[in-house]
């Protein structure tokens, strides 16, 4: 009997020092069974679909996680002078909304890369590519980012600041948020928030800037996204939603 409370009484404490180690994540905007599909523009000129989709819950590191990913392919007129067929995976842990790993397959004409980030969130490490790397606590990557910040209230004028880790390297990204605007997409016309995203390394200028425009209602979903490059401005707009 008192073997038994003993197992009980440490189970409790082993969870509570678990559930203490990072903050819980209120998320009533996306859940399993989430597909969104855009329409990919480059200069104003359709080239491609691009799709994010929460595929299922899975196990890793003991913890439940959605396992989402985002898939782009470039089609018609620009198949045939850069053929694009990337995938990223990430597993974002249900609870706290922060990543455990990230897989990354990118296809692009000739270029070839596949890529895999292993996130020890107990430990603060990082693993790419054989080397190992010192992560902020609740760290994030280029995918999970994005469900992270749907979870989170947007206030115009104010800024909302996150730790992220991609291909091996620490950012800090900022993203200041901006009023609400109507959005039409060919999916119907929205009311939403603009972002500016702009992702950071210290002692360096901002590596990437980027508009994300969140739907003003409980889902925050991204409507458009805009990103510029030295190419020109892609776009992606909603073209359908399934939930």
């Amino acid at each position: 009997m008192i073997f038994a409370l003993s197992i009980i009484l440490y189970t409790n404490w082993a969870n509570s020092i678990e559930n203490s180690l990072w903050p819980k994540v209120e998320n009533r905007a996306f859940a399993v069974g989430e597909k969104l599909t855009y329409v990919v523009k480059w200069k104003g000129i359709a080239g491609g679909t691009a799709v994010m989709e929460i595929r299922e819950i899975v196990r890793i590191s003991d913890r439940d996680a959605y396992r989402v990913t985002l898939s782009t392919r470039s089609s018609g007129f620009f198949d045939i002078f850069l053929k694009i067929r990337d995938f990223l995976e990430s597993y974002i842990d249900k609870e706290c909304i922060f990543t455990w790993k990230q897989r990354k397959r990118l296809r692009g004409g000739k270029y070839r890369a596949d890529r895999e980030t292993i996130y020890d969130q107990t430990n603060h490490l990082a693993f790419y590519r054989g080397k190992k790397i010192e992560i902020p606590s609740c760290v994030q990557d280029s995918l999970s980012s994005f469900y992270y910040l749907r979870t989170q209230k947007l206030t115009e004028g104010e800024s909302i600041v996150i730790d992220a880790n991609d291909d091996g390297k620490n950012f800090l990204v900022e993203v200041k948020v901006g009023k609400l605007e109507k959005v039409a997409t060919s999916s119907g016309r929205f009311e939403a928030c603009k972002t500016e995203v702009l992702w950071k390394r210290k002692g360096k200028p901002d590596i990437e800037k980027s508009y994300i425009w969140f739907t003003n209602d409980e889902k925050k979903i991204p409507v458009r996204i805009e990103k510029q490059s030295k190419s020109g401005t892609i776009t992606m707009l909603l073209k359908e939603a399934r939930f």
